[in-house]
């Protein structure tokens, strides 16, 4: 593999002057965990690396209308913050389930959206949060909704000259609730076979007002399934009504069959592990 140029940038701005100049040969590098395995298997091959570690993109911000997340915090770095663990619990459940200390020590958020992966851990809970990203050029920002971001298996809307710098979380009512379920080979350091999260809203009547089930690794990119989510907003929660949503998820997702799992076993699963994360909001209450 041979190495590329790489630079420390000292701020946001040079970074951004540096995409702006090299375009599709520059990478941004944080942790490196996912680029570096790209690198060594010539699916990328960046001329440029850019180490925006000195930049102050890893802080976390409380505004009135959302908990702002720097880019390069990292997995760790979620796991230990408080205000994420008691406003955005799914999101901490996910990073506590990957991969492994040292990776969770140099992994970054953004490492986990940007790589674009169908069965990123780190996305279904932050698209249930309705999470939205900024991306930032030497032009300007533009702001949208994590879900509309990715486009294809590694492929995503970002542009050439993007840098993603922050994750933005919307404030929640106390009356929500979400988990996060994650299936693979073996308990740990597992790439996905199905994961997903949950969340449900409910009205002062008990009923659902939001609803979201997010899907990973059984489609080309992460998923909403949103014709289930349909079927529970409005309704009162019931066994009945859990299967049929659970039901309705299987029919949404569009799994392959690949050397981790069939897609026969990945949609049975879809079906059973929706069923048993909205069971587990309905047994604890939204609020």
């Amino acid at each position: 593999m041979k190495f590329p140029e790489f630079i420390t940038a000292t701020s946001l701005d040079q970074g951004l002057e540096i995409k702006r100049e090299r375009g599709t040969e520059a990478r941004v590098i944080a942790g490196g965990t996912d680029l570096i395995l790209k690198m060594r298997d010539k699916v990328l091959s960046p001329s440029v690396l850019i180490d925006l570690r000195r930049a102050s993109l890893d802080g976390v911000t409380l505004s009135g209308e959302y908990l702002g997340l720097g880019a390069s915090l990292s997995v760790s770095g979620v796991i230990e913050n408080a205000d994420i663990a008691q406003m955005f619990p799914a999101l901490a459940a996910a990073c506590k389930e990957f991969a492994g200390p040292p990776i969770r020590n140099r992994a970054t958020l953004a490492g986990n959206i940007v790589n674009a992966s169908p069965a990123a851990d780190l996305v279904p809970p932050m698209i249930a949060y309705d999470a939205d990203i900024v991306l930032r050029s030497s032009a300007g920002e533009r702001i949208l909704p994590l879900a509309e971001f990715f486009v294809g298996p590694g492929q995503s809307v970002i542009e050439p000259d993007e840098i993603l710098t922050e994750i933005r979380l919307p404030l929640t009512s106390a009356a929500t609730a979400a988990t996060f379920i994650k299936l693979g080979q073996r308990r740990s350091m597992t790439i996905s076979q199905v994961n997903l999260a949950t969340r449900l809203s409910l009205d002062e009547q008990g009923k659902v007002s939001t609803a979201r089930i997010v899907l990973g690794a059984v489609a080309p990119v992460p998923m909403r399934a949103v014709a289930a989510e349909a079927m529970l907003t409005g309704e009162e929660l019931s066994e009945e009504l859990l299967g049929a949503a659970a039901r309705k998820a299987r029919e949404e997702a569009m799994p392959i069959s690949d050397f981790r799992a069939s897609r026969a076993y990945r949609l049975q699963m879809t079906e059973v592990l929706v069923r048993r994360a909205l069971a587990r909001i309905a047994h604890q209450g939204a609020g």
